[in-house]
């Protein structure tokens, strides 16, 4: 600590301009939280999180729309260090997530660093003094280090349907429910069968007058067990945490079989996800009577290939008479309603528009909000132009001193708590290591991003998405390029002793640029 606060005193002394945080954490959902309690565990005090918003969250904080809970077991959704021995259920509501995050500001005493209603419209890397202007919209904020914490769905996909304008009754987005329109007795429709839309229709089937749902893609649905935790399970999980560990271990280290070591593995063990499909098709066949019907909703491409869901509801919502599933095309919306590629128009008094987000790969997201590095790089242009590339899922060369919580091929173990804690650990490494060599500058090497990636893409050329008949999905796990970048193939182990042990000459320290 002390070699940076060295430095800093230097930098008012003609040895370049002080930035006003030694790091600038952009975003305050569980990624940014996570990140700013490992730098105050590991000492660093001068940060600040950005957040657009009034309030901390991220994703649990912007989408309430009915239904919403997390996908996987609550006991693997939480931090190793902070474990909530009364989760409702074996899956968590989002209710109970958005109050998980609020009781981790307030225990870790993060929310000072917060300031909010600050969106940061742009990153720009000044050479000259070695560190980040980042541009808001009522001003500017420098920081030595930058720290893109804006999770893995960024922003709401643009809906692009011809016609959505003129469209004259009620539009919700799903990420921005309206909670003051009354459903009740409406005739609405839905556009989109993704993670959202499964827990979203079950929900309002049960108050609108009539329901169509509009899909382009299936998806693979998983029976939900979801018991109530006993009372006494949570007394035990008081008095005995390593126990609730062990069970969170566990939890996690299910949901990282299917995500990890299935996608990963197909070629050498194909009759895993084989099976898996096998048992979905049983449950279809108990949940949709209807042949036609069941036909509609079960995917014709292989499991895995786009990310399931998981309800017991979601299925049998198609056979109550109020819902009608329309697979034909949209062709435009109308000012009264929707009009599909068969002429047929249905008319409705509320659109839903779950139409998924835009993945934090996406060229779009730097382009709205431009990150201008060395050299003239821009990320953007990097995104759209060329077959992306990380170093550990953190660094990209062209951007020094910037690193972000979930890039490229970044997804690790089963989790995204396993993920950000992965993530912070290694950041924090390479900032205590600036701090000791008083560096004012540290960009990932080429060379290192180059083999760092070309591991990763070789353990992939095998996986799942290649193997699987994936070509149907419409998939975000594939980029424009045809890769598939989301995911780190390796274990949550072999990335924790990664970020533990990777070697620093494989970053460049550079001192203050001018005495």
């Amino acid at each position: 600590m002390s070699g940076y606060t060295t430095v800093r005193k230097g930098a008012a002394n003609g040895a370049g301009e002080a930035p006003q945080h030694e790091v600038a954490i952009i975003g305050a959902g569980l990624s940014g939280i996570g990140m700013a309690i490992a730098l105050r565990r590991a000492g660093i005090e001068d940060f600040v999180i950005l957040e657009r918003a009034g309030d901390v969250g991220g994703t649990w904080r912007d989408n309430t729309y009915p239904g919403i809970g997390v996908d996987i077991p609550a006991q693997a959704y939480q931090f190793s260090y902070e474990l909530k021995p009364d989760w409702s259920g074996v899956y968590a509501t989002g209710a109970e997530v958005k109050a998980y995050v609020d009781q981790l500001v307030e225990h870790h005493g993060v929310r000072p660093f917060v300031r909010f209603h600050s969106e940061v419209t742009e990153r720009v890397w000044d050479a000259e003094q070695q560190l980040w202007r980042l541009k808001l919209s009522g001003g500017e904020v420098t920081a030595r280090f930058v720290i893109g914490a804006i999770g893995p769905f960024v922003d709401p996909k643009p809906a692009e349907i011809p016609g959505l304008d003129d469209f004259r009754g009620k539009v919700i987005q799903s990420a921005r429910w309206d909670h003051d329109y009354d459903l009740a007795g409406k005739r609405a429709a839905i556009v989109g069968t993704g993670a959202s839309a499964v827990q979203i229709i079950p929900e309002i089937a049960k108050v609108v007058g009539h329901l169509d749902v509009y899909q382009r893609t299936p998806i693979w649905v998983a029976p939900k067990f979801n018991p109530r935790t006993p009372e006494r399970v949570k007394a035990l999980y008081r008095r005995v945490p390593a126990l609730q560990n062990l069970v969170r271990a566990t939890a996690t280290g299910g949901a990282e079989f299917v995500l990890i070591f299935m996608v990963v593995n197909h070629r050498r063990v194909p009759f895993v996800a084989r099976k898996i499909a096998s048992l979905h098709e049983r449950f279809y066949r108990s949940q949709v009577p209807d042949p036609e019907l069941r036909r509609k909703l079960t995917p014709s491409y292989g499991f895995g290939c786009k990310r399931p869901a998981v309800s017991n509801t979601y299925l049998r919502a198609f056979t109550r008479d109020n819902v009608e599933l329309v697979t034909d095309s949209i062709e435009r919306v109308t000012a009264t309603g929707v009009e599909t590629v068969d002429g047929r128009r249905r008319d409705v008094d509320v659109l839903i528009l779950a139409t998924g987000f835009r993945l934090a790969s996406d060229p779009e997201n730097f382009r709205r909000t431009p990150v201008r590095g060395r050299g003239g790089f821009d990320l953007a242009t990097f995104y759209a132009e060329h077959r992306l590339q990380s170093y550990e899922g953190v660094s990209v060369p062209g951007l020094p001193n910037h690193f972000m919580m979930f890039g490229p091929y970044g997804w690790t173990g089963g989790t995204w708590h396993t993920l950000v804690e992965t993530t912070s650990a290694h950041i924090v490494r390479v900032i205590r290591e600036a701090r000791r060599r008083g560096a004012l500058e540290v960009e990932v090497r080429q060379e290192a991003t180059d083999r760092w990636t070309d591991f990763v893409r070789r353990r992939l050329s095998n996986s799942l998405w290649r193997y699987n008949n994936c070509a149907p999905a419409n998939s975000y796990y594939f980029d424009h390029h045809g890769d598939t970048p989301f995911l780190r193939p390796t274990s949550s182990l072999q990335a924790r002793r990664a970020a533990r042990k990777f070697p620093f000459e494989d970053y460049r320290f550079r001192s203050p640029s001018r005495s």
